[in-house]
This record gives C-alpha cells, structure tokens and sequence, in this order.
C-alpha cells in the first residue's frame, strides 16, 4: 500500500472518530465531516493527472448534487406537509384507535417497511420521522422509533427495486427484473425488519397522553397534500425516462408553490401559509454539509481504488467458480457498508463478477448492502439524514441501542436467503 493510499485512510478514520465523539469533542459532525472529506481530496489529487481528476470531480460532484437537491427538495415537501397539519391529522387518527405504544409502535414500523418499497428509503424516514415527532411525547421513545425508522425503510428500499440507490443500479444493469427482488428479497428484507422491530419494541416505555392537547397550525388543505405526495410518486417515475429522481422532486415543488400562490391570490388560504414558499430558507443545511463531507470523502477512497482493492479482496481472483465465495463475499460486504458507502462498493461488485451468475445472487447483494447499512448510523443515506434530524440521535445513541438488533436481522436476513435460495 502506498504512502497517499494510507494517509487517506488515516484521515478517514481520524474522521470518523471525531463524528463518533463529536458530543464529547464539542464539535459538530457536519464540520468534521467537511474537513476530512477536503482533506482527503487533497491528498488524492497530489500526482494525478490533472484531466482524470477533472473527470474524477465532475463525476464526484454530480452525484453530490443529485443528492443534494433532491434532500432539499424532499425536507421542503415534508416542512409543507407538516405545515398544513398532514402529520396531525395522522397523528389524531393513530391515537383515535386506542392502541397501545407498542402496537403503535409495529404500525409505524410496517408503515415505513412498506413506503421504502414504494417510494425510497431515505425519503421514508424523513416523512416518518415527522409523523413520530408528532407522537411521542418521551424522548426515550421517540429515539427508539428514528433508529427503528432507520432500520425499516433501509429493509423494506432492500426489496424494491426502487427502494435504494443499490437496487436501482442492480436493476438498471440487468442483474435481476423487478418482480424477482420484489418476489425473491420479500422473505429475506421482512425478517431483517421484524427482528430489530421485536427487540427494539421492548424499550419502548409506556406514554400517558390523556389531557394532552395538540396545536393545530392551519386548516388540511388536502389538495395541495396529495400533490405533495404525488411529488415522491413523481422521484419514481421520472426513472422510466432515465432521469435522477431530483427531477421529480424538483417538478413536484414547483406545482405545489404555484398551487399555494394561486390559492393565496385568491383568498383561498390563509396569509400564513404563504410562508410556505420560503420554508427552503430554514432546511437544515447541517445535514446537508454532513452528506457533503461523507460522499467526499468516500469518493476520495474509491479514486484511489482503495474501495475497489477491498472488493477485490473480499471475493477473490475468480468468484465465478466458487459460490460459497460470492455468497461469503455479499455478506461481508454488507457489513463493510456499515461504515462505508454501499454505492461504490455495488458498483465495483458488478464490474468485478462475471456475467451468468444466478440472478439470486444478485438479490443476496441487493439484500446484503441495503441491510447491512442499518448496522452503523452512517452506513445508510437514511441514517445520516435521521441524525441530522433528530439532535438526540448521536454515532453512540444508535451503537448502544439499534447496532445489535440491527446486525441480528441482517444476519437473520441472509440466513432467510440463504436457506430459501442457495
């Protein structure tokens, strides 16, 4: 290994030590986050040839931007949502049932399973994550649902093939049809979500809500909330014609602005609801600088070939004659997304292994680095966005209470796999 490949290595790790303590240190992740990941494309670049580190950035930088807008666009669509009682009315009919906290408890789990599938993982667990401020009153209890949050829409996204960026780019190359991850990952993603679900249901604490009284904001406008929640259905469709789903995203929020402008002219809404329109100017942009600094500094990893040198390194010289070693290999790998980025490691997996391998297998994959991101916090693009949402949700937070649970239900998954498939 090469002086640059460890320094960066270093780095990461120096990083990522400073977001697991970043409560004990005094300083914010997103900070930490976009120190090391400058830094470390810094150190790549020394001796590259300048028009491969052009392409190397312009690359970098789109993926960045997707994601970028389409999280701006998403937390504006779920800030409107909430701002015209979307998640109270939800919140009221949840409680107008009578249930138990644990049963609520499963109710929200399964929602999330299933809206990851239909919509995606990361755009579930922010729209969730609203829906549980709404209906948890304990903090104790409100942490426990983000980080079961987390951990059902990465396995519910596992099983569709719309539902993680992994999936999509397994799809999108041919690797398995729609209604085989759908029919063949059902099993496998459903245990990795209902064994966290069952262990994490016991911390749950009983919550007294009688007496307590909910602040209505503005009356439902449910015409302009259905356009809000056409606009994910949108982020899908917009696949079909090959585009990112920001474009979805981005065509879906200009129709509600106009909307609530034209109702706004015409007498229809409030005076309040028009600060809607400006509602992008209070996005957490913390969150963002922390998605900034990760996917640098993972992007860094992969220009080196570091990312690629561990892909190698998992599955061999040649898999294709050994397929106890490509199921081996899915599965380690899962658990390296926990830490590192599942994308660069799926699509240096798909370079790597032959054509003609069993379409399972590829389901295996798609099972592996979607779950196995629910292990660690930043394993995931939905656990990143949900510790910049939730403040009480730290590196430390998620160890102690979902990494176990977490890692029971991908192993629980692969097992399910492999006893159904191999």
């Amino acid at each position: 290994m090469d002086i640059q490949s460890i320094l960066l290595i270093s780095i990461f790790i120096i990083g990522f030590v400073g977001i697991v303590f970043e409560h004990q240190l005094n300083v914010n992740k997103s900070w930490v986050a976009l120190a090391t990941g400058a830094s470390m494309w810094m150190v790549v670049a020394f001796g590259k040839p300048k028009a491969l580190l052009h392409e190397a950035i312009t690359h970098s930088s789109a993926e960045i931007f997707e994601l970028m807008i389409f999280l701006m666009g998403a937390m504006t669509i779920v800030e409107m949502m909430g701002h015209f009682r979307f998640f109270t009315w939800i919140e009221s009919k949840l409680m107008s049932l009578n249930i138990s906290n644990k049963l609520l408890f499963w109710i929200l789990g399964l929602i999330t399973f299933i809206a990851s599938a239909l919509l995606d993982n990361l755009t579930s667990t922010l729209v969730m994550i609203q829906i549980g401020r709404h209906l948890y009153i304990k903090k104790e209890n409100f942490t426990i649902f983000v980080i079961n949050t987390v951990i059902a829409a990465n396995a519910g996204g596992a099983m569709s093939p719309v539902g993680d960026v992994t999936t999509i780019m397994l799809w999108l190359a041919g690797k398995f049809t729609a209604l085989q991850i759908l029919f063949y990952g059902a099993a496998p993603s459903l245990v990795a979500w209902v064994i966290p679900q069952a262990l994490l249901t016991r911390k749950i604490i009983k919550e007294d809500r009688i007496g307590v009284e909910f602040k209505e904001v503005l009356p439902l406008q449910w015409g302009i909330i259905i356009i809000g929640l056409t606009t994910f259905g949108f982020a899908v469709a917009v696949n079909l014609l090959h585009l990112p789903p920001f474009f979805g995203i981005l065509f879906g929020l200009g129709v509600v602005a106009i909307v609530i402008d034209y109702k706004l002219h015409r007498g229809q809404l409030k005076k309040k609801a028009g600060h809607i329109v400006n509602i992008i100017k209070t996005i957490d942009m913390a969150t963002l600088n922390f998605f900034v600094g990760i996917l640098l500094a993972v992007s860094a990893l992969q220009l080196q070939g570091i990312l690629g040198s561990i892909a190698t390194f998992i599955f061999g010289a040649d898999p294709s004659q050994n397929t106890n070693m490509i199921i081996a290999g899915h599965t380690i790998l899962g658990l390296i997304s926990a830490v590192f980025d599942n994308v660069p490691l799926t699509a240096a997996v798909i370079k790597m292994l032959p054509d003609g391998i069993p379409f399972v297998y590829w389901i295996l994959l798609a099972i592996t680095a979607g779950t196995g991101g629910s292990i660690m916090v930043v394993g995931s693009a939905a656990g990143v966005a949900a510790m910049g949402q939730v403040k009480e949700l730290t590196f430390i937070e998620y160890f102690k209470k979902g990494s176990l649970p977490a890692l029971l239900g991908y192993l629980g998954a692969v097992g399910t796999w492999y006893l159904l498939f191999a």
